[in-house]
């Protein structure tokens, strides 16, 4: 019986990121035990802390790869406690990554605590503009990620519906002008390759 479970644990761990699932119910869960709601104005924050599974080859700061993973814990934290998850669920819609830019200021070293803090800076119609910090305890900030969040079979204006916050729309910060003009030129210039 023993070697059959230790058969099936190996072979989901071997099949599937394990860690990952679990860290994202986790973080869901803590959220909704422990934190109110919070409106689309609003911040929300998650708490980490880099161990020696997010560091990099020479085992000093956390690895780009796990700043992106721990953009994920935090999107999906803020979609709970806002309540955008619940109105896409409702609505049928999904939300898909588009674009990421993420700016390194100073690495986080190995056992160090951070915080992730996220919050909504700009919507269209077709898409959800989230701004996210890696911030230290000394309070300097580490990294700064914009991303475009592409919703699907749903409408911004339909999914933030009825969520604090929405009722006027930001104007449109000018570090993401910036950007999308950046995106644009991007795809006309792989557009021409095809």
């Amino acid at each position: 019986m023993y070697c059959i479970i230790a058969t099936f644990v190996a072979l989901m761990y071997i099949l599937w990121d394990v860690n990952y699932f679990l860290r994202v119910a986790f973080t869901i869960a803590i959220g909704r035990l422990f934190q109110k709601k919070s409106g689309l104005k609003d911040a929300t924050t998650i708490y980490g802390f880099c161990t020696t599974q997010d560091v990099d080859i020479f085992f000093r700061h956390m690895n780009n790869a796990r700043y992106v993973r721990e953009l994920d814990f935090a999107r999906f934290h803020f979609y709970d406690r806002t309540g955008i998850y619940a109105n896409i669920k409702a609505l049928d819609g999904h939300v898909l990554q588009g674009a990421s830019s993420i700016r390194y200021r100073r690495t986080i070293p190995i056992f160090t605590p951070y915080k992730v803090e996220t919050k909504l800076a700009y919507w269209e119609d077709k898409s959800l503009f989230i701004e996210q910090q890696f911030v230290t305890f000394d309070g300097f900030v580490r990294a700064i990620v914009l991303s475009r969040q592409n919703l699907i079979n749903v409408d911004a204006d339909a999914l933030l519906k009825n969520i604090p916050g929405a009722e006027v729309k930001p104007e449109c910060p000018e570090e993401i002008k910036h950007w999308l003009q950046a995106i644009e030129i991007t795809s006309a210039r792989l557009r021409k390759k095809e």
